[in-house]
């Protein structure tokens, strides 16, 4: 009789308390194909998820936790009861093959476009630094303009926008969260100092630019327990383009893919 070979990584493995069928971990990946007026996922989402069940967990591609938070043409959102819906038949099906699914929660600040806005109105971030990135539009690319600093006001707005979007992700059905707080996105135009020359409570040391981070991270406990949360940090890529001659200039993010 043949020796069987033992595969640890396709042995079943306890995540908190999140039983996977195996130690795989689908990566998120950006597929833009939410191509329609209200972000709103699609069936070709659903079987696109469902053929990759067999993984132990899924981190789904970026997902905006508001209108505001966009910036990728084709990216999907998880902030209404359309999007909640259409990404309750993706878990379904993803549960049905067996897997589990996590939501990553997206917004990407000043990596954006005042074209995706009805009204034209600019990005906003941090501060009011334009990161000189090349933003997928409808139709192709564009370069980012200075986006507007944000007030005390919309700070909390986007806190609260990523509490919804954890509860729309929990009422839809996935098994967690990811936040996304890494590349460029704006937790991490928070956390970098290049990005943040804010003087007030969510600027100048660590301990203040860590502070949105933070605060997003208690908004999403609230809905969800501790072991469903993940948080996708790292350093700022160095691809970032900057304005500035004391900055390298180096490949724009186009060049990377979206993760």
């Amino acid at each position: 009789m043949q020796n069987e070979t033992r595969q640890p990584l396709l042995e079943p493995y306890m995540l908190g308390d999140l039983r996977l069928r195996n130690r795989v971990v689908m990566a998120p990946l950006t597929r833009t194909r939410a191509d329609n007026p209200g972000h709103v996922p699609t069936d070709l989402m659903r079987q696109y998820y469902e053929q990759r069940a067999s993984a132990g967990l899924i981190i789904s591609e970026g997902v905006w936790v508001s209108e505001n938070a966009q910036g990728w043409h084709g990216a999907p959102g998880i902030y209404n009861e359309t999007q909640r819906a259409a990404w309750k038949a993706i878990t379904d099906a993803v549960h049905a093959r067996g897997g589990r699914i996590f939501a990553q929660l997206w917004h990407q600040g000043s990596v954006s476009h005042p074209s995706f806005f009805g009204d034209g109105r600019l990005p906003v971030a941090p501060s009011a630094i334009n990161p000189e990135q090349l933003i997928h539009v409808p139709g192709g690319t564009r370069m980012s303009e200075t986006p507007r600093e944000m007030t005390l006001a919309d700070i909390q707005q986007a806190i609260d926008e990523y509490y919804n979007s954890a509860q729309v992700a929990k009422d839809a059905g996935f098994d967690g969260v990811q936040i996304q707080a890494g590349f460029v996105y704006l937790i991490q135009q928070f956390l970098h100092e290049t990005t943040n020359r804010r003087t007030d409570e969510y600027g100048g040391s660590i301990e203040n630019r860590g502070r949105f981070l933070f605060e997003v991270l208690e908004a999403v406990l609230n809905v969800w327990p501790s072991q469903r949360v993940g948080v996708k940090a790292g350093p700022m890529m160095t691809s970032l383009v900057y304005s500035e001659p004391c900055h390298r200039r180096s490949p724009p993010l186009n060049t990377f893919m979206n993760g």
